[in-house]
């Protein structure tokens, strides 16, 4: 499925979900933390980004067990990559250059109550995003790709537009709660190669997304 078919079929199920074609419907705030992470094979991560996550959530109740969830919020992701600065008739310093962004994004979720008497829910669903960064274009003198010969290594900030651009994926998590609040505890996956958002590069690289989010949410 490619990202123009992911992002229709979100948003059509997102159409259905706030059309009230259900038994209930409530709208409230989101607010928690996001932990990213990046998969790619140009660069080692040091470490991920906690960032915080803001939005509305939409509910809409489907009888005693199921449930679908439409969240439209922002937050803050990207990680630490390990990058080397060479120096002359030195060994390379290993340092970190930050690929930080940001995302606004829609996630849809069907939830599944499997005990009457117990409020948790399994939730199953996918997410659609925007990314843009603010990413500091002069600072040239760190290098990925290679952490002993500048002269197969990438410079650092040389991949900074490939956190610009579309990302989307599947979610699978678990929510808690019953009445106006909820707590939502959620992995993201991101399958679109961002790698890809990149101009005049070797082709055949991958850079990719992943997350831990931990909401909780407000009805109205």
């Amino acid at each position: 499925m490619n990202v123009r078919s992911f992002s229709f079929l979100l948003f059509f199920v997102a159409f259905v979900l706030v059309s009230g074609v259900a038994q209930g419907y409530k709208l409230g705030f989101t607010a928690g933390t996001n932990y990213s992470f990046l998969h790619a094979d140009m660069f080692e991560t040091a470490s991920g980004r906690l960032g915080g996550v803001v939005g509305c959530s939409f509910l809409i109740n489907m009888g005693d067990k199921f449930e679908f969830n439409q969240e439209i919020i922002f937050t803050q992701k990207g990680a630490s990559a390990r990058a080397a600065y060479f120096q002359a008739e030195q060994q390379p310093d290993i340092r970190t250059y930050a690929y930080y962004y940001n995302t606004f994004e829609t996630g849809v979720f069907v939830g599944y109550k499997p005990m009457k008497t117990v409020p948790v829910r399994f939730q199953l669903g996918g997410f659609c995003g925007t990314h843009f960064h603010v990413l500091d274009r002069n600072s040239r003198e760190l290098f990925v790709g290679n952490y002993k010969n500048v002269n197969l290594a990438t410079r650092a900030v040389d991949l900074n537009d490939a956190f610009s651009g579309v990302d989307y994926g599947p979610a699978i998590g678990v929510s808690g709660g019953d009445n106006r609040f909820r707590i939502n505890a959620r992995y993201y996956y991101g399958m679109r190669n961002l790698y890809k958002n990149l101009d005049f590069v070797e082709g055949g690289h991958h850079i990719r997304t992943g997350a831990l989010r931990l909401t909780l949410t407000y009805f109205l």
